[in-house]
């Protein structure tokens, strides 16, 4: 079936390696390997590349910069579907129309470019559209779920290409309906509604920029925040340094100096290493605050319970 399914993607032209490192997939520079990395240089590539692993029942994952991601290390016999080719925009009408796979910085400057504050807030995420979309991603008090008009998706099962409205998309804090339904976004389209000076854009952009160096560890592999605020919207980071949980360690993976809602790599850490240290976090707010912690960041090729879940 593999050797089928290979000689279909260069049948197809379309671009793949074998046994590729994870951990140059992923902020987090960690993991293991996985038996093929596919990169779809459009949108009609990317459909026909999920519909193949559905038909060879080679199973896969649609991965985008991997700013939120913890891979496994040991291997993973998985596609991974990587979209950050796809980065297609269309600008009509005070709408952005943007494929799955651009960045949310560059949508955050085209937005600027054309006089509109919207996208401010996103200027600092590091991830594409379809992982914000999907964790409806947000800082600052905003986030896209204010900004999507509509979402083209693909149902892998069927091949069926619909458009879903912002109501169907079931957003809420750090969710979305693609965490609940087996869809993928393909592009989605974004409306613009707040006009400014392009200037005073810039610098809000500017500044905010500032702030997340200032207070984040941008220098460090991580995969950002790894909790979930709480249900009264009280940062974990916040509770995480208010226990004095800052650097405490598991290997090469520590709770970071600056800013305690964030894991990060000093060189060499392992999945296990983190994985560890999530549930040393979880248990001790657990006895000491009474919280149930859960992670906001995906875990991909785990055989067991993932942390936070």
């Amino acid at each position: 079936m593999q050797t089928l399914f290979e000689e279909a993607l260069k049948r197809k032209n379309i671009r793949f390696q074998k046994n590729v490192k994870t951990a140059d997939l992923c902020t987090f520079r960690i993991g293991g390997a996985c038996r093929y990395l596919i990169e779809p240089q459009c949108i009609g590539e990317l459909v026909e590349s999920i519909l193949l692993c559905e038909h060879t029942r080679v199973p896969y994952e649609v991965i985008g910069r991997g700013s939120n991601l913890l891979f496994a290390d040991a291997f993973i016999p998985i596609a991974l579907i990587r979209t950050t080719a796809l980065n297609g925009l269309v600008v009509q009408n005070g709408e952005l129309i943007a494929a799955c796979g651009i960045s949310l910085p560059r949508l955050a400057q085209k937005a600027a470019a054309l006089g509109f504050f919207d996208l401010a807030f996103a200027c600092g995420i590091p991830g594409t559209l379809g992982g914000g979309v999907y964790m409806n991603a947000g800082a600052h008090g905003s986030d896209l779920a204010s900004l999507v008009k509509w979402v083209d998706v693909l149902h892998p099962q069927t091949g069926e290409i619909r458009t879903l409205f912002n109501k169907e998309l079931s957003f809420s804090y750090r969710n979305s309906i693609f965490q609940q339904e087996n869809i993928v976004a393909l592009r989605a389209c974004l409306a613009l509604r707040c006009p400014s000076e392009l200037d005073k854009i810039q610098a809000q952009m500017h500044a905010l920029l500032n702030r997340r160096q200032a207070t984040q560890p941008v220098s460090l592999p991580s995969a950002g925040s790894v909790f979930k605020r709480i249900n009264n919207g009280a940062s974990m980071g916040k509770i995480i340094d208010e226990l004095g949980l800052k650097g405490m360690r598991c290997g090469n993976a520590a709770v970071s100096q600056k800013h305690a809602g964030f894991i990060v790599n000093l060189g060499g850490a392992k999945a296990a290493d983190v994985c560890t240290l999530i549930d040393c976090i979880k248990g001790i707010v657990k006895r000491k605050k009474g919280i149930d912690a859960t992670t906001e960041i995906r875990f991909l090729g785990f055989e067991k319970s993932q942390p936070g879940t």
